[in-house]
């Protein structure tokens, strides 16, 4: 997975050329509620309501949808086996399923693991919508127009356009490491050895180039006398109020449908 991908698919997505309050709105709105609602059954209907509007509205290809997921994923993961197992003997034994020492694992602390993944998982979905479809042109040109601090966008904004020029230099070095066979299996520890080393040396150049890029763009900026900032032509979309009352009622049916179910709106 890269960047780069990402990048392309919310270029690519016909939701690109919606309004981005409009996908912020979805966005936001289903966090929300993915957040606020019980796991169960806010969490199901968040997370349904997100693959929808990925994989079919926005034409988000499956793969490029993993990718995104399989970081977080991990994390979530992490973070559920981190409240799955309790530390402590202040538990009731009887209700406890699996005891090892100090550590322990009951229902309790298991419906907590499983309610904080759910959370995660449904949010982290509702939040691909805005990643997948919006580029980051599009997002900055919108927080500009919310008058938010232009040294905040400056800084953003470098740092997006710098981050594809640092990978196409570690690209490059780790292509001309292989050419130098710097991954072949041989030497101390089947070449693992020479394979840290390799890589220790190649985020030392990163690190050394991506230094000398920003002095050169620092001295290019204030040689060009760079003193406001740098715009970038907006694009004028004209939203639906189709899409908004959809989203209104999405969100708020969403919410609503956890009433019959889990008996209350709120966690």
């Amino acid at each position: 997975m890269s960047i780069t991908s990402l990048d392309d698919a919310a270029w690519d997505s016909p939701w690109r050329r919606r309004p981005v309050g409009e996908k912020v709105g979805l966005s936001v709105g289903l966090i929300v509620v993915a957040l606020c609602t019980p796991a169960w059954p806010g969490t199901l209907f968040v997370s349904l309501i997100a693959l929808v509007a990925i994989l079919g509205f926005a034409r988000i290809r499956p793969r490029v949808l993993w990718q995104a997921m399989s970081a977080p994923i991990v994390f979530l993961i992490l973070g559920g086996v981190s409240v799955l197992v309790s530390v402590g003997t202040s538990q009731d034994p009887a209700a406890v399923w699996w005891r090892g020492g100090i550590f322990a694992i009951g229902p309790v602390s298991a419906r907590q693991g499983a309610n904080l993944v759910a959370h995660g998982l449904a949010g982290t979905l509702a939040l691909m919508i805005l990643a997948l479809t919006t580029p980051m042109v599009d997002l900055l040109t919108w927080m500009r127009r919310l008058h938010v601090p232009d040294a905040l966008l400056e800084i953003a904004s470098l740092t997006y356009r710098l981050i594809f020029v640092l990978l196409d230099t570690v690209f490059t070095a780790h292509e001309a490491q292989k050419c130098r066979l710097g991954d072949a299996p041989v030497g101390r520890l089947n070449g693992y050895r020479r394979r840290f080393e390799n890589t220790a040396a190649l985020m030392g150049s990163v690190g050394v180039r991506a230094w000398a890029r920003s002095n050169r763009l620092n001295d290019g900026l204030v040689n060009r006398g760079f003193e406001d900032s740098l715009l970038t032509l907006p694009v004028q979309r004209v939203g639906t109020w189709k899409f908004k009352v959809v989203t209104v009622l999405v969100i708020a049916g969403s919410w609503a449908a956890c009433w019959p179910v889990a008996g209350r709106l709120w966690r």
